[in-house]
């Protein structure tokens, strides 16, 4: 009798044991967590208990700095991590001017795995298209809400075209914060080269060349090769591109140029201002030099919503035709009238730069070294997925 409860005993300290060594297991996104983890944070799933016999610690060595690892798509923070023996984990490591490197895992037997990649460095072409890539995808999203309200247009000081002051009602959109830049249009032309002209306007030329060059010799600083931007001109507006190349990047990234209107009231805001950040110019807020700079460079001349270069360093093209009273202007429909251009370039002067200004003698055809554009969408940017 002593025997037997002497061996039962024993059982229930082993199961003690077991169970105060146990962790948790998501069947869903085979991920273990702490035993003191209920539910799955990343899916909400119900945790079942696994054995410490069942799994075997994975340890990362010497990685590049700032290396970011993901096991089946999600993050890791930690340089050990825990596997279920039986599954298989893809492991990506990712890191900055290396190739990415991924190892699938299917652990067997007990143990640990100790992992010291040896990660290949980028080819100088390709740690710039990895540069291109970054700053295109964070350029994507970075739009600003405009919220739906009663907004005023126009001037009674400015050009007679410009007269008068009228109110747009909107129902609210987004805005790019920043041009199009040379590397977010980049990924268009690859997108194009895969898989044809499907974003492109009906009423555009058959097989039109997308990419922004031009033959005269001024434009060839600005002029791309084998579908490449000019060195060191990534983050730039993106310029010699015609109405139609713009049309077809905003098709191609889920949004759509700006009217007339739009474009003003996201420039002049609540206040109808005559810049974007205030009624009085200054050349520390905007680009009129000696050509296109990189986006962003002067922060000061931002709007009150945060949206830069709404004024200088280039002018951009807009989804309405021009008309010499404004309240008549229409959308431009490919084929008859000239699409309004807004906002002034680096080759204005204080008076091209307001605000409520319109450029009307561009033909959709037109290339220049001034001119780029800006998009715009009626839904959240955390939407949008550019060439779906």
């Amino acid at each position: 009798m002593k025997k037997r409860v002497c061996c039962l005993l024993i059982l229930m300290f082993a199961l003690a044991v077991t169970s105060s060594f146990a962790d948790k297991f998501c069947s869903t996104c085979e991920t273990i967590f702490d035993d003191s983890i209920k539910f799955c944070p990343n899916d909400g799933t119900k945790l079942n208990e696994i054995s410490k016999k069942d799994i075997i610690p994975l340890e990362l060595k010497s990685l590049p700095e700032g290396a970011t690892v993901s096991i089946n798509g999600e993050p890791v923070y930690k340089s050990s991590i825990d596997l279920k023996i039986g599954r298989t984990y893809k492991l990506e490591i990712d890191a900055e001017e290396y190739k990415k490197t991924i190892f699938i895992i299917s652990p067997q037997e007990s143990g640990k795995i100790v992992l010291e990649p040896c990660m290949l460095p980028l080819s100088p072409e390709e740690m710039r298209s990895a540069k291109i890539t970054a700053i295109a995808d964070v350029q994507y999203g970075d739009m600003i809400e405009v919220k739906a309200g009663v907004y005023s247009v126009g001037s009674n000081r400015g050009n007679l075209d410009e007269k008068p002051v009228r109110r747009y009602n909107t129902n609210g959109f987004w805005i790019d914060r920043t041009e199009v830049t040379c590397a977010q249009y980049k990924k268009f032309l690859e997108d194009i080269e895969k898989y044809g002209h499907k974003w492109c306007h009906p009423n555009e030329s058959k097989n039109k060349d997308h990419t922004p060059y031009h033959t005269y010799a001024w434009a060839l600083k600005y002029s791309w090769v084998n579908g490449q931007p000019p060195l060191g001109m990534d983050d730039y507006p993106v310029v010699l591109v015609d109405w139609f190349d713009a049309y077809a990047y905003a098709n191609w990234a889920g949004k759509r140029l700006p009217t007339e209107n739009e474009w003003e009231i996201s420039a002049r805001g609540v206040d109808a201002s005559e810049y974007p950040w205030g009624n009085a110019f200054g050349l520390d807020k905007c680009n009129v030099g000696e050509g296109p700079m990189a986006v962003g460079s002067f922060p000061k001349g931002a709007t009150p919503s945060g949206i830069l270069d709404m004024a200088g360093n280039v002018s951009e093209w807009t989804a309405t035709s021009y008309d010499p009273k404004p309240g008549n202007a229409y959308n431009f429909g490919g084929k008859y009238g000239l699409p309004i251009v807004k906002g002034g370039s680096w080759d204005d002067n204080a008076k091209g730069c307001r605000s409520s200004a319109r450029d009307s003698k561009r033909s959709p055809y037109h290339r220049s070294t001034t001119v780029g554009f800006r998009c715009v969408s009626d839904h959240s940017p955390n939407l949008l997925k550019p060439g779906k």
